[in-house]
């Protein structure tokens, strides 16, 4: 269900049946689910969309490794957080008294879960508003290629261990500090230098207006790990001797001039020559 609360968007995954895996189809499903629901909340375009927003995925433990889906899914724009309830195959709901017991303990969990969620939140929201020239949260996942996934892996383990936020702080340098950087400020991968535009951003992410996008190259150009960052952040990314041309895009691939010495790509991996 999604529901607004302290401006927080939640989703729990309450209606899968317990002998159900998450699959690639519920994923994509639900994903659009959100993105119908977050259009008609914010149907104007524009810097307002989706600002001061936090996105929260809260889904059950279903111990069999199908929440990896969830994570592909919508772990990029998304905090996607556990709850440390299992529901398996073997739970039972045949009675009331069973299925009362499990709702208590998924609401008690799931207050447990969103307490510790904003402590996260709050880390994350100071690194892409405050840190955003130096975080290596923005990053634009596509272009940026399989290091990003070390990112990713770092949110989802501190959202599954529920770390104090002091601690996550500290790991988060780290995986900062393990990504091949240039002159020791900017980012670098394959060729590509990732450098942070100051305060001369210009770039704007698409809104529900913007035909040629898909929902999520909206819904990504604005949030990163569930907290709403500035749309019009950007990389104005240096372009090395013989490195590709060919962009990943926010939702289809890119091809820039030969002749173009850098490109604007946006968190979101939108390209702007």
């Amino acid at each position: 269900k999604l529901q607004q609360t302290h401006h927080a968007h939640l989703i729990s995954l309450l209606k899968l049946h317990p002998s159900t895996c998450y699959t690639d189809d519920y994923a994509v499903d639900l994903y659009e689910q959100l993105a119908r629901r977050l259009k008609r909340r914010e149907p104007l375009g524009g810097m307002t969309v989706l600002s001061d927003k936090n996105l929260v995925l809260l889904y059950v433990n279903r111990a069999d490794g199908s929440e990896a889906k969830l994570v592909e899914r919508f772990g990029v724009e998304a905090l996607v957080v556990p709850l440390n309830t299992l529901l398996s195959a073997s739970t039972s709901l045949k009675t009331g008294g069973q299925r009362n017991s499990v709702v208590n303990g998924l609401v008690q969990e799931t207050r447990r879960a969103i307490n510790h969620a904003r402590s996260l939140l709050s880390v994350i929201a100071e690194e892409v508003t405050n840190r955003a020239n130096k975080t290596c949260l923005l990053l634009p996942p596509d272009t940026f290629g399989k290091d990003f996934d070390r990112i990713v892996e770092r949110i989802s383990a501190a959202a599954h261990r529920r770390e104090d936020p002091a601690d996550f702080r500290k790991t988060l340098k780290g995986v900062s500090r393990s990504l091949s950087k240039r002159e020791g400020r900017y980012f670098e991968r394959k060729g590509l230098v990732f450098k942070s535009p100051g305060q001369a951003r210009h770039g704007l992410a698409p809104s529900w207006s913007d035909d040629d996008h898909n929902s999520s190259c909206v819904i990504r150009g604005r949030l990163r790990f569930g907290a709403s960052y500035d749309p019009k952040f950007h990389y104005d990314c240096a372009i090395e001797k013989g490195a590709s041309r060919r962009f990943p895009g926010c939702h289809e691939p890119e091809t820039v001039p030969r002749s173009r010495l850098y490109v604007n790509v946006a968190p979101n991996d939108n390209v702007r020559c």
